[in-house]
C-alpha cells in the first residue's frame, strides 16, 4: 500500500501526514494498547518515521513501557502513534485516528494472549506466530450485586471501583469514538454514581456537545469515560479500562453503520445501526462482505 495518509484528533490540534509505504497492517490485543486507548483493541499501521511528520501541534507523549512510547492529544486525548525503541526507523499509526479508516484495513493479529475473552475479531483473520488465542470464551454471567471490579488508567495515577452490575453497556462504533480512542470500538459500561468510587486523581475533560465530556488522564491519555452533563447520577467507565475486561460483556453494538466495511465482529449481539435503540437492528452489520 502506498499513497498518502492523513489523520489527527478529534479537536484538531494534532495532525499528521505519511507519505510512504506501509509496512505492517495488524490488530493488536496487547493490555498496554487496550488500557491506553480505552478501545477493545488497537489496529495499528506501520511507516517509515522518515515518510512521518507532524502537521499541526505536537501531542504529548508518555513512556509506556521500558522501550515503548505513545502519543496523545492533550487537549482531546485522541490516542495517535507508537515507537518501540527497538524499531527506531518506524512509526506505529493508531487507525482509528486516521482521516480514511478504510486505508489501513489490517491483515493480522498480534498478542491473542492478551485479547478480552469475549471478543472475536474476524476470525478468519490469522494471529501471529504463537499469538493465537484459540476460541473465545462465553459471556461472563451478571455481576452478583457485592462483586467488585477495579480498573484505572495505563500510568496507574487514576484508579476505580465499580459495585454490582452495570445498568447498561455497549459497544459503540462512531466516529468520535474511534478517533477518541485510536482503536477498533469503544466498549463502555454505565454505573450508578452511589456504586462508583475513585481515589481523586485529577483527570481532563473535554467535550465534542452538549451531552457531555469525554474523561482522559492527562499524564498517559488513557480514555476513562465519559461525564453526562444531564446524569450526574451516573458514571460511565471504559470496559477495556478494568483490571479484567473479561468480566463485563457489552449488551449490543451502538453505530454499527459507521463501523469500518473491513470490520468483522464475530458475536450474536444486536447490531444497531445507529444510537441503541432507535430503529431496528440490523445483523448484516458488522458481518463479512459475501
Amino acid at each position: 500500500m502506498t499513497g498518502v495518509l492523513e489523520g489527527g484528533c478529534l479537536c484538531g490540534r494534532c495532525r499528521w501526514r505519511a507519505d510512504g509505504p506501509v509496512l505492517h497492517r495488524v490488530h493488536c490485543h496487547c493490555a498496554l494498547c487496550r488500557k491506553g486507548s480505552g478501545a477493545v483493541e488497537v489496529p495499528w499501521i506501520s511507516v517509515e518515521r522518515r515518510h512521518f511528520a507532524w502537521t499541526g501541534e505536537p501531542p504529548a507523549f508518555y513512556r509506556s513501557s521500558a522501550k515503548g512510547e505513545r502519543s496523545f492529544c492533550p487537549v482531546c486525548g485522541t490516542k495517535l502513534t507508537f515507537t518501540h525503541d527497538d524499531v527506531p526507523d518506524d512509526m506505529d499509526v493508531a487507525l482509528g485516528a486516521m482521516d480514511d479508516v478504510e486505508a489501513g484495513y489490517p491483515l493480522t493479529q498480534i498478542h491473542g494472549e492478551s485479547r478480552i475473552a469475549w471478543l472475536s475479531v474476524d476470525p478468519q483473520l490469522p494471529f501471529r506466530g504463537d499469538h493465537d488465542p484459540g476460541p473465545p470464551v462465553a459471556d461472563p454471567p451478571p455481576l452478583a450485586e457485592d462483586a467488585e471490579l477495579e480498573g484505572g488508567c495505563l500510568c496507574g495515577a487514576f484508579r476505580y471501583t465499580v459495585t454490582g452490575p452495570s445498568v447498561r453497556s455497549g459497544l459503540c462504533h462512531c466516529g468520535l469514538c474511534r478517533r477518541a480512542t485510536g482503536g477498533l470500538a469503544a466498549a463502555w459500561a454505565i454505573w450508578p454514581r452511589e456504586r462508583y468510587r475513585d481515589n481523586g486523581t485529577p483527570t481532563t475533560e473535554w467535550s465534542a456537545s452538549e451531552t457531555g465530556a469525554r474523561r482522559f488522564c492527562p499524564t498517559c491519555g488513557a480514555t476513562l469515560g465519559y461525564a453526562f452533563a444531564r446524569r450526574p447520577d451516573l458514571v460511565e467507565i471504559m470496559i477495556a479500562g478494568l483490571d479484567d475486561p473479561g468480566a463485563v460483556a457489552p449488551e449490543s453494538h451502538g453505530f454499527a453503520a459507521d463501523a469500518p466495511s473491513w470490520l468483522v465482529i464475530d458475536d450474536n449481539r444486536p447490531r444497531w445501526p445507529g444510537r441503541v435503540g432507535q430503529g431496528e437492528p440490523d445483523d448484516r452489520l458488522l458481518r463479512p462482505a459475501f
